[in-house]
């Protein structure tokens, strides 16, 4: 078995090389005054008019991008004019990659030798990241999943989600939040499945970039596959 962690997989003393099986270290519940969730801000601005329920598409629009959107702003706005390190939480929107990703270039975090953005973590301003079920569903499953896929920030357009993934392998992106690793395994599987992240970034986002920030983690939780 190896160890996966953000910049190298070393393998577990004592465990079989040939075996296939990785071990992560996995944040599910992350505790630290820079965090800001979207996602608690959504609530506030649930649209009832919305008669989600004949048309689970329409849920899209009870908590709509464009208020996710303005509140991003918002936050972006006022931690930088504060000079507040901020990590938002709960990201799903290409405009709001576009923003952190103009930010970082006038920063300078861009490498163009490795091509992705190399970011201080210790020291940057304002990091976001993305709940695992956003990356996962899109409005194509609304149909097929319904009420099981109505949470908060809703599942978006798909070219938001294809925005993501390209933003969380060049560094934009810094955190991928898990809610549960028993309930989510599926979830977690898939990513690496499908090789749209690899093992050592995979192990970052879920973990090492909250070390980095200095963030606590209130529980951590070990996680096992064979791929």
């Amino acid at each position: 078995m190896k160890q996966v962690l953000s910049r190298s997989i070393t393998l577990i003393p004592d465990t079989d090389p040939l075996d296939n099986q990785y071990l992560f270290q996995i944040a599910t519940r992350v505790l630290s005054p820079i965090v800001v969730d979207l996602a608690e801000l959504l609530k506030g601005f649930r649209n009832d008019r919305v008669e989600y329920k004949k048309d689970y598409k329409l849920w899209n629009d009870v908590y709509p991008g464009e208020k996710e959107l303005e509140l991003f702003q918002d936050i972006l706005e006022k931690a930088l004019t504060e000079k507040r390190k901020v990590h938002i939480m709960n990201c799903t929107l290409r405009e709001e990659v576009q923003i952190i990703r103009e930010l970082y270039e006038r920063l300078g975090y861009f490498d163009e030798k490795e091509n992705c953005f190399i970011v201080p973590f210790d020291s940057v301003p304002i990091t976001i990241g993305v709940n695992i079920r956003n990356l996962a569903y899109s409005t194509k499953d609304y149909k097929s999943k319904r009420d099981s896929v109505c949470f908060i920030p809703p599942p978006r357009e798909p070219w938001h989600i294809k925005t993501i993934f390209a933003a969380i392998n060049s560094g934009v992106i810094s955190t991928v939040d898990i809610n549960d690793t028993e309930t989510e395994t599926t979830l977690l599987r898939d990513l690496l499945d499908t090789e749209k992240i690899n093992l050592t970034k995979f192990s970052q986002v879920v973990y090492g970039n909250y070390r980095e920030m200095w963030c606590q983690m209130g529980k951590t939780q070990e996680w096992k596959v064979t791929l």
